[in-house]
Order: C-alpha cells, then sequence, then structure tokens
C-alpha cells in the first residue's frame, strides 16, 4: 500500500488534512451536549432510586455547599456508570449520523462501530469517575458529574475520530 502524498489530492472520504478538524469538534460537542443532558437526567433518575431520595430538584442539586453529609459515593459512582452506558449510546447514534457521517465507508462496520465507541467512552469514563471521585465531597454530585463530562470530552473525540470512525483505506 502506498503512502498518499500532496498530489494524490483529496481522500474520498475526508476533506483536506485538518480542515474538518474544528466544525467536526463542534458537531461532536453539539452532540456531547444533548448526550450530558441525557446523562444528568438518567444519573439523577438512578441517584434517586439507588439511595430512595429524589434527586431531579435541580435548584438544590445546583446550590454550592461545600459539605454533602451522607453522601452514598457508591450509590453516586454507580449512578454515573448507569447514566454513562445510555448517554453513551445515545450519543453514538447521533455521532454515527452526523458528526462523522462521510461519502466514503468507515473502516469498520456499524456493530464493531458501536463497540469501539464504547470501549474510547470508556477512557472517558475513567476520566468522568477519577473527576467526579475527587469532587464528590466540595461540590454537589451534580457539579462534580458535570466536570467529570468536560474532561472527558476531548479524549473522547480524537479517540473517536481516530479509531471509531476511522475512514476505510483506499484500497478497500
Amino acid at each position: 500500500m502506498a503512502i498518499p502524498t500532496p498530489s494524490d489530492g483529496p481522500s474520498p472520504v475526508r476533506e483536506a488534512p485538518g480542515r474538518r478538524v474544528l466544525p467536526q469538534y463542534g458537531q461532536f460537542l453539539l452532540v456531547g451536549l444533548t448526550g450530558v443532558v441525557v446523562n444528568l437526567i438518567v444519573f439523577s433518575l438512578a441517584l434517586g432510586a439507588l439511595t430512595g431520595r429524589p434527586t431531579l430538584d435541580l435548584a438544590g442539586s445546583l446550590t454550592f455547599t461545600s459539605t454533602h453529609a451522607g453522601v452514598d459515593v457508591r450509590a453516586t459512582l454507580l449512578a454515573s456508570v448507569i447514566a454513562f452506558a445510555v448517554a453513551t449510546a445515545w450519543n453514538f447514534v447521533l455521532n454515527n449520523a452526523w458528526t462523522f457521517r462521510t461519502r466514503g465507508t468507515h473502516q469498520h462496520g456499524t456493530r464493531a462501530r458501536l463497540g469501539l465507541y464504547y470501549v474510547v467512552s470508556l477512557g472517558s469514563l475513567g476520566i468522568n469517575e477519577l473527576v467526579l471521585y475527587l469532587l464528590v465531597f466540595l461540590v454537589p454530585p451534580l457539579w462534580g458529574q458535570g466536570a467529570g463530562i468536560v474532561a472527558g470530552s476531548v479524549v473522547g473525540f480524537f479517540g473517536n475520530r481516530r479509531v471509531t470512525f476511522a475512514p476505510a483505506s483506499r484500497g478497500t
């Protein structure tokens, strides 16, 4: 397989290298924003179900306090994992249909892309969980979850761009 040179012209799948990164990252962030909403709603509902306390009170949840007596760390982290699973499926559908849609073909089929999307997203989840764990006693859980989501977005974008939604090789 020959290495593409600048004289080969643009790939049939992508525009000139680097030109689509910023608009594509903007699309990824917009999809991610909808995923944040899904994540936070599912997180709040799951946390409420796990602790027996309703948590969808956004005004109370968004109030900054430095102490949280009775925080159930395990329930908070489990609710985060549940929210991650649901929001990741949501984001995959939107990113597959819009953000990383190409005129050509992808290196992997849809099922493989879904699996890879979850694998890449696990890296983002690891960052999310670390940030949430570090912040859980300093800010309300919903704030910590939001900060964790933001921290993992860059890893998610570049991992998915390079692995999950990689274009098919020219020879295929």
